[in-house]
């Protein structure tokens, strides 16, 4: 028996479903209505007014952190996590699209590293606040999850990049998803020869996807490796892995940096920082982060507690 409360959220859900399609058809009806690719001010004007009036057309996380830091998440737009291989990305991607799909949004982790059952794992340690999932965990993970509009991907085999591309979009259409989280493009890009073609190629169609589809695609990249082993640069967007590309073309990049803090273990520090590098839409600047690794979940955090790099430096000396 659902209670008093489920029913209302389910009821709340169906309407933010209606919502979005009666968003997506709007914007559809607009573009038919342009016989030719010039148009007016009126033309925009018009769009501008009816788009406006839309509440679904911006999408927030609902962790006050990251909406405040990062701004909402637009329709039609591309942006990018970067940081350093187990930097965090994974489990920040994964707080933001369980918030999302909290607030009712139908929202699809296309993971290509990690399998469905892998991806639940880390869902069900974020939702029950502890990095040793047991059985019990996933029973009450499942009992909160199987309502919401968190959406798995389950990789079947090897498939070139614009299968993916042509697979997301399908899904997207027929499922009518409100966002895609990509988790990362380098292995979607992965190419024998001429990667740095197929990464710009594959961009372009990803933010063709977003605009075409009406929705937010956000992917998980990595940066650049650092030139030896002992030392790992802080890093902006400008080390962002690849052709540069995808930097372009995103209307945001968050760089995720946690420092390593034992050059033996290459563990890596609870405290880092989330750099806004290409903020087109918001404020920009750096937030300071802490990832509760036993509740793999990401809390806002101060700079002094940041470990700097002279004082890293003292430590090893």
């Amino acid at each position: 028996m659902l209670s008093e409360l489920d029913a209302i959220d389910r009821e709340n859900i169906v309407a933010l479903g209606k919502l979005r399609k009666d968003y997506i058809d709007l914007v559809r009806d607009l573009r038919k209505k342009v016989i030719s690719p010039s148009i007016t001010t009126e033309d925009v004007y018009e769009k501008t007014l009816i788009i406006e009036s839309l509440p679904d057309r911006l999408i927030y996380t609902g962790i006050e952190w990251w909406d405040k830091f990062a701004g909402p998440f637009r329709r039609g737009n591309t942006y990018v996590i970067a940081g350093y291989p187990g930097a965090g990305k994974t489990t920040l991607a994964i707080n933001l699209a369980w918030a999302m799909a909290c607030k009712g949004k139908k929202v699809w982790y296309y993971c290509l590293e990690l399998s469905a059952v892998e991806v639940f794992e880390v869902l069900t340690g974020h939702i029950q606040k502890t990095a040793e999932v047991t059985k019990g965990d996933y029973v009450e993970a499942y009992a909160k999850a199987q309502g919401t509009g968190f959406r798995f991907y389950d990789p079947q085999g090897y498939m070139p990049w614009d299968e993916h591309l042509k697979q997301i979009c399908e899904t997207v259409r027929k499922e009518e998803l409100d966002a895609v989280f990509i988790d990362n493009l380098g292995f979607l890009t992965r190419a024998t020869k001429n990667t740095f073609e197929v990464e710009n190629v594959a961009s372009a169609r990803i933010k063709g996807l977003a605009q075409e589809l009406e929705i937010p695609i956000i992917l998980l990249h990595h940066l650049r490796k650092p030139e030896s082993d002992s030392i790992e640069p802080e890093p902006n967007v400008h080390s962002i892995k690849g052709s540069g590309a995808i930097l372009a073309d995103a209307s945001d990049a968050f760089i995720l940096h946690h420092p390593v803090s034992d050059q033996e273990l290459q563990a890596r520090h609870p405290v880092g920082y989330l750099l806004s590098g290409k903020p087109r839409w918001g404020r920009g600047g750096k937030r300071y982060v802490r990832l509760e690794g036993g509740m793999r979940t990401y809390f806002p955090d101060i700079s002094d507690h940041y470990p700097r790099a002279k004082q890293r430096r003292l430590k090893h000396d």
